[in-house]
């Protein structure tokens, strides 16, 4: 009897332990990076950086961070799925962006700004939901045209910053296709379509969301009103009210996380090419945690997007760090709430809206 009951109480004591274990090894499975689809994105934007930052061209930074971003689409194990979903990711991404590069030299500000922003998330979101690609959602090629087009051009478009954008774009899907690519082995079943009816509401809801967040931004004078519309657009990629309060929650630790880190960097007052570097090396960590922890992708996505655009404009100075992180504050609540009341009474049932949910979840952010 003695060395039964010794006997279970090392089971019992073990037992925890084992469990705590797996438990852990399932926390930092979830959380760890991941290395081959950094790597992709790292150097999508690497080489055509390197080759602006040896040309002295920092200033064309901005338009080549949103052309590696096709590279974020290349998660797909197989290469004509890649293919496919890099090409409807860059025409996403080129078409938006392009439009912004166009309107640029108006100054695209206020109402314009808004109407625009409205009609790219609702056609990104059609895309996406259509053909199932991730990152889901519209935040990447609605801020592609909001960023793009506010940037400070002459009375021409940016000609130069096209050429950056549209070839490094490319380059980031000949890379996706240049990599190591799973066996096809058994034909896996294709995923159940969303419903028309579906996303066409899902559409409609972007629309009504970005114009409130939107309208909310110019009346109350916002400068930068593109953070606004893209902290609305964030939490739109989940499908429930509770995977929208947990990516927004995501969206606003990530972001102030990502502003301390810049204040840290703006103290050591780097150089132009040394700025430039680091925008490059974050581009790593953002891709590396996209999937796997929202909210520290963020963080150092946040850093590499106000370099950037200091870069490319360096007259907005520090108004722009407050602008982004009361824009991603006034966008996430508004997003939030006001998707909340958009979708009171859905349409579709409980099956299709978890098939929503599933294929508009982010990489990223997202």
């Amino acid at each position: 009897m003695g060395r039964s009951t010794m006997l279970l109480t090392a089971i019992r004591k073990s037992t925890p332990k084992s469990a705590s274990f797996i438990d852990w090894q399932r926390f930092a499975m979830a959380h760890s990076p991941e290395i081959r689809p950094a790597v992709r994105v790292g150097l999508g934007l690497g080489i055509p950086g390197s080759v602006l930052l040896a040309t002295g061209r920092t200033d064309l930074l901005a338009y080549a961070v949103f052309g590696s971003i096709v590279g974020m689409y290349g998660r797909a194990p197989h290469r004509r799925q890649r293919l496919k979903n890099q090409l409807l990711g860059a025409a996403m991404m080129l078409c938006a962006g392009i439009c912004g590069i166009a309107m640029a030299p108006l100054g695209l500000h206020g109402w314009v700004l808004l109407a625009g922003g409205m009609f790219w998330s609702a056609f990104s979101s059609v895309i996406a939901d259509r053909y199932g690609i991730k990152p889901g959602g519209a935040f990447f090629p609605l801020f592609a045209f909001g960023a793009l087009g506010t940037l400070p051009v002459g009375e021409l478009p940016a000609v130069d910053g096209l050429i950056a954008f549209v070839a490094t774009a490319l380059f980031s899907v000949l890379l996706g296709q240049a990599d190591r690519f799973e066996a096809m082995g058994e034909r896996r079943r294709g995923a159940t379509a969303i419903p028309w009816p579906a996303i066409l509401r899902r559409a409609r809801t972007y629309l009504l969301v970005i114009f409130l967040a939107g309208a909310v931004g110019i009346l109350l004078h916002v400068e930068h009103l593109q953070w606004i519309l893209a902290g609305a657009a964030v939490p739109l990629a989940a499908g429930n009210a509770r995977g929208r309060l947990r990516r927004g929650a995501h969206r606003l630790a990530g972001t102030l996380a990502g502003i301390g880190a810049l204040l840290g960097i703006s103290y050591l007052a780097p150089s132009e090419p040394v700025i430039g570097c680091l925008i490059i090396l974050l581009m790593f960590p953002t891709e590396a945690y996209m999937a796997r922890n929202y909210g520290l992708a963020l963080s150092f996505f946040t850093p590499l997007i106000i370099l950037m655009l200091q870069l490319a404009n360096p007259k907005i100075g520090s108004q722009l760090v407050w602008d982004c992180a009361m824009g991603n504050l006034l966008g996430v609540v508004v997003g939030i709430a006001a998707a909340a009341v958009v979708e009171r009474r859905p349409s579709t049932t409980k099956g299709q809206r978890g098939r929503i949910a599933e294929i508009e979840q982010q990489h990223e952010p997202r």
